[in-house]
C-alpha cells in the first residue's frame, strides 16, 4: 500500500474499498480549548496561566496520564513538583477539564456519514480512562462506535504500533481496508506501519468536503 493519505490518492471518499473507519477523539470527533478552560475555572488569575500550561500540558506527565503509567492524582504531584502554590489550580484543571468539552462538529458529521455508508466504527484514542468514561456519559454520538480502544486502559500509545495491532486483532479487521482518521501527522504515519489507510484532519472543512464529495 503507498505510504500516502487517501485524499492523496483520491478526490473523494473510496467507499468501496473501506470496511471500517477509526476516529481519533481529540480535535477530531471532541476538543476543549485548555486557555478557555483556564479562562472559566479562573478568571482573575490570568497571570498563571502560562506558568499552569507549562506546568501541565507541556510536560511528559500529560502522556504518562494518556498511557496509564500515572494515575490521574499522581499526575496532579507530578505537575504540580515543588509549586505547591499551583497545586489547587492544577487539581481544578486537570480533573475538570472534560466539563469544558465540546463536540466537534465536522468529525460527528463525518461518523453520521461513515455510518449512513454501512462503514464499521471504532475510536484508537490517547485518553485519560476517568476522562474518557466522561465523554461516555456525556456525548450519545458515542455509542454509534462498534468498538473503543483507549489507551490509558490498553496501557499502550500512539503511535506505537502495539495500539494499532490491538485494535486489528481485537475486531477481527483486515488492515488495508481500515482507514484511520486522526489530526497528528504521527500517528497517521504509525497507521501507515499497521498497514491501515490514513486520513489528517490537519484543516478544517478537509474531512467534510473529502466524505461528501
Amino acid at each position: 500500500m503507498p505510504l500516502r493519505t487517501l485524499d492523496d490518492l483520491y478526490l473523494s471518499m473510496p467507499w468501496d474499498s473501506i470496511d471500517a473507519v477509526v476516529f481519533d477523539v481529540g480535535g477530531i470527533l471532541i476538543d476543549m480549548s485548555p486557555q478557555d478552560v483556564l479562562a472559566h475555572l479562573f478568571p482573575d488569575q490570568q497571570d498563571k496561566y502560562p506558568d499552569l500550561l507549562r506546568k501541565m500540558i507541556r510536560t511528559p506527565y500529560w502522556n504518562m496520564v494518556d498511557s496509564g503509567a500515572l494515575s490521574l492524582e499522581e499526575t496532579i504531584d507530578a505537575m504540580t513538583g515543588r509549586d505547591e502554590a499551583l497545586r489547587p489550580m492544577i487539581h481544578a484543571f486537570m480533573t475538570r477539564w472534560p466539563e469544558f468539552n465540546f463536540a466537534v462538529e465536522e468529525g460527528v458529521e463525518a461518523v453520521h456519514t461513515c455510518k449512513a455508508h454501512g462503514k464499521k466504527l471504532y475510536i484508537l484514542s490517547n485518553y485519560p480512562d476517568e476522562h474518557f468514561a466522561y465523554n461516555e456519559r456525556k456525548f450519545p454520538f458515542l455509542t454509534l462506535f462498534d468498538g473503543i480502544v483507549v489507551s490509558a486502559r490498553e496501557h499502550m500509545l500512539k503511535p506505537k504500533p502495539d495500539i494499532y495491532r490491538l485494535l486489528t486483532q481485537r475486531y477481527a479487521l483486515s488492515p488495508s481496508r481500515v482507514l484511520f482518521i486522526d489530526d497528528t501527522p504521527a500517528n497517521i504515519e504509525g497507521a501507515f506501519a499497521a498497514g491501515w489507510q490514513g486520513f489528517c484532519m490537519n484543516q478544517p472543512g478537509k474531512l467534510r468536503t473529502f466524505l461528501c464529495s
